[in-house]
């Protein structure tokens, strides 16, 4: 994942030291890079593993660019350690929340580096995503709330959970019209069985017709016959 290159214009990406984790990651963000072609969107996802080290993603911004975005943890339990790191190892800001806002943070000098990195605090495997964005303020969709300045849109829990919801419930209709298929099955299946078996009696039942039929011709012929047979008295 290193050298990769932030979807920003004029900044660029590179992750931390390799670990198993960002090699996993390698064709996610290969495709995020992609993806970046086409929008300004910079969110990916990825599993961190506890007792490895922070998995860190830095950026070379342009001078006056700022830094906003969000994050979340999901796993069976949360607990992490956000920070983000400026030049000269400098640690700007760091939170234990398991998901927030990220705190703004801006560039004062062409060619600094700032990191963004994430580590467990817990025994659990987690799945972490976020939404960091590098760009000039009027670059950014920006909106004022109770935890400061932050993007305007980003996928939380609830909205994962809105779909969710609606997918389970999309789900229990599929389901519905599953049975109801495999019902209207099992019934044109017993209708074919019960119409072939009736075909079968109907053919057995005009052989055995034709083979009367025939049988009555030859007896009715025997007996017009006899009727004209000459006889004679010797």
């Amino acid at each position: 994942a290193q050298g990769a290159r932030s979807p920003i214009r004029g900044c660029r990406c590179s992750s931390g030291p390799p670990t198993v984790a960002r090699r996993v990651m390698a064709v996610l963000l290969r495709g995020a890079a992609a993806m970046a072609l086409v929008g300004q969107a910079a969110a990916m996802f990825f599993e961190l593993k506890p007792g490895t080290e922070e998995e860190c993603f830095k950026w070379v911004p342009e001078a006056g660019m700022r830094c906003v975005g969000s994050y979340e943890a999901d796993g069976p339990a949360e607990g992490i350690e956000v920070r983000i790191v400026g030049p000269e190892n400098r640690e700007l800001w760091k939170s234990t929340v398991s998901s927030g806002h990220i705190h703004p943070i801006d560039s004062h000098s062409q060619g600094d580096t700032y990191a963004l990195c994430f580590k467990s605090t817990i025994s659990e495997n987690q799945m972490i995503s976020f939404d960091a964005r590098w760009g000039h303020e009027h670059e950014l969709d920006l909106v004022e709330g109770t935890e400061g300045t932050h993007l305007k849109h980003f996928v939380t829990q609830n909205h994962t959970d809105q779909m969710k919801d609606s997918v389970m419930k999309l789900y229990g209709k599929v389901l519905d019209i599953t049975e109801q298929q495999e019902f209207a099955i099992t019934r044109e299946a017993v209708h074919r069985e019960t119409a072939e078996s009736t075909n079968t009696r109907v053919m057995w039942w005009t052989i055995v017709e034709a083979i009367f039929l025939v049988g009555l011709a030859v007896v009715q012929v025997y007996i017009l016959r006899s009727y004209f047979e000459v006889k004679s008295i010797i």
